[in-house]
């Protein structure tokens, strides 16, 4: 008997499921390749719903042809301790270095809006690692991005969750076909064929504690695993980063960029000596690390200083990280052109976000699956490649403008009925039980497992077995009985599965 969720299948060249800056590129590129029809699907509104939107305002590393020595670039990348420590992939940091100005300069021209110096340079400031950092400002980057897709001639469908990808026959490991999901609101089904497909749905970073990480689910991951794509590097990233404590919000790039410094509760800069080189420009794992230890030993807690804060560099905080400076100011930290208090900073789990594993592709962004492309956090970036911001829009033009050249080229996909109606029951199982386990139970029970330090910090083979066996638990005990009582729920049940799948992967690697 035929699924009575069957619907019209919507037919594109290229479809990208994501819709931040390295979906958008994708999209872009792949109309710019000569594509008729491109469709980027999107989990919520295009240019409000993903990471890059909470960006705070910083474009970190890449080689600026007029500024920069290139040799001295990539060896600050390849070698450094934070980013490459001598494991990198040379052929991507030079895809890095060669193409990242130009995305940079594009998104210029595309209005993005930047801070520049008066005669018109794009401005820098030194962040972590000691890379130097361009700054934009805040969400109005991923809102002219949006504005560009539109305009590229791009079929923008939001509010949709794709849970599924089709293969050829319904195989594993063949040429996939299209992909299944449903809207949010509505929880009507969608079903797509496409020519090629580029995975743009980021990292997972198991809905913590800041915004930008509650649509970050690992979706492109579980639905590239179940496809028979090949996976990697989930054993390499900065699982954790930094949160100023009383606020649900990001700026680390920026507030160190500035000039802020980190304080123990003793008052001392700490962070020179665990990381004498790079001081409060260290990586987040080493902040992370040394805040665990510091508070460990009695000397906590840990604050970030940034009373050394002149008035143009509290303008450009403003600007470029708006949604911080508001709540800064609300707060009583900031006052006027002035940072007047110190603040809490705590650790929080970071997931996949920024440097770390994912569906595994080559220079142009192909992965083991004929017709799927992966950029931004889906794809697997290790440490020294194509990372954050840079390396979302490098990718996302790689994937796009391949997917493009593959899509032309391709045979006319097949949707297999059989793989399409298990894949829907599967995806609309939590909205088909008349009881179960909430989502946000598993999620929590998920986060309980990985986020104690002595799991994500400073880690040791029998806690993380430990850990192992509490997410094997859930994935057998709990997962089947995941229980959606409408649309909005059906999405966290599909995201909390995800969670439990990427929680798994991280822990063995």
């Amino acid at each position: 008997m035929a699924n009575p969720r069957r619907t019209e299948v919507i037919e594109t060249d290229v479809l990208v499921i994501g819709g931040g800056l390295g979906g958008a590129y994708a999209a872009i590129k792949a109309r710019e390749a000569g594509v008729s029809k491109v469709t980027l699907v999107s989990k919520g509104k295009l240019g409000k719903d993903s990471v890059a939107t909470f960006a705070a305002g910083v474009w970190a590393g890449g080689f600026f042809p007029e500024e920069d020595d290139r040799d001295t670039e990539f060896k600050k990348i390849a070698l450094s301790e934070g980013l490459g420590a001598g494991l990198y992939d040379e052929e991507w940091l030079n895809v890095f270095l060669d193409e990242s100005y130009q995305r940079l300069v594009e998104m210029d021209s595309w209005g993005v809006e930047w801070e520049k110096t008066s005669d018109g340079r794009f401005e820098r400031k030194e962040c972590r690692w000691k890379q130097k950092m361009a700054m934009f400002h805040g969400q109005q980057m991923m809102e002219a991005m949006a504005r560009k897709v539109i305009a590229s001639g791009v079929q923008a469908i939001g509010f949709t969750m794709l849970t599924e990808l089709l293969t050829e026959g319904g195989e594993p490991g063949r040429r996939v076909t299209g992909a299944i999901g449903f809207n949010v609101q509505t929880g009507e089904p969608v079903v797509f064929k496409a020519r090629a497909i580029v995975m743009a749905t980021g990292a997972c970073a198991y809905k913590g504690r800041n915004a930008f990480n509650k649509f970050a689910t690992g979706d492109g991951y579980w639905m590239a695993y179940r496809a028979g794509a090949k996976l990697g590097m989930f054993e390499i990233g900065e699982i954790l980063q930094g949160s100023l404590r009383e606020f649900d919000t990001v700026g680390w790039n920026m507030f160190v960029g500035l000039g802020a410094v980190f304080r123990n509760g003793k008052g001392e800069r700490f962070l020179l000596e665990y990381a004498p080189e790079y001081g409060d420009h260290a990586s987040l794992a080493t902040v992370a690390e040394a805040s665990a230890m510091e508070v460990r030993a009695g000397r906590g807690p840990i604050y970030l200083d940034m009373t050394s804060y002149k008035p143009n560099d509290v303008r450009k905080l403003r600007t470029a990280c708006p949604v911080p400076a508001m709540m800064l100011e609300s707060a009583g930290v900031m006052a006027g052109d002035r940072i007047v208090k110190q603040v809490e900073w705590l650790n929080c789990v970071n997931g996949s976000i920024a440097l770390g594993g994912g569906i595994v592709t080559d220079v142009r962004c192909q992965t083991s699956l004929p017709g799927l492309f992966a950029c931004g956090d889906a794809r697997a970036r290790g440490r020294a490649s194509a990372t954050q911001l840079p390396g979302a829009a490098v990718s996302g033009a790689r994937a796009g403008t391949y997917a493009a050249q593959y899509a032309k080229q391709s045979a006319e996909p097949k949707i297999d009925t059989r793989q399409l109606e298990q894949c829907q029951k599967l995806t609309y199982a939590p909205l088909d039980r008349k009881d179960g386990i909430e989502p946000d139970h598993v999620i929590i029970a998920v986060q309980e497992a990985v986020f104690p330090y002595e799991v994500t910090v400073i880690s040791r083979g029998d806690r993380m077995e430990k850990a192992i066996a509490e997410i094997e638990r859930i994935r057998e005990d709990e997962v089947p009985l995941l229980y959606a009582s409408d649309p909005h729920y059906l999405r966290i049940a599909n995201e909390a599965r995800n969670c439990v799948l990427f929680a798994e992967m991280q822990l063995r690697s």
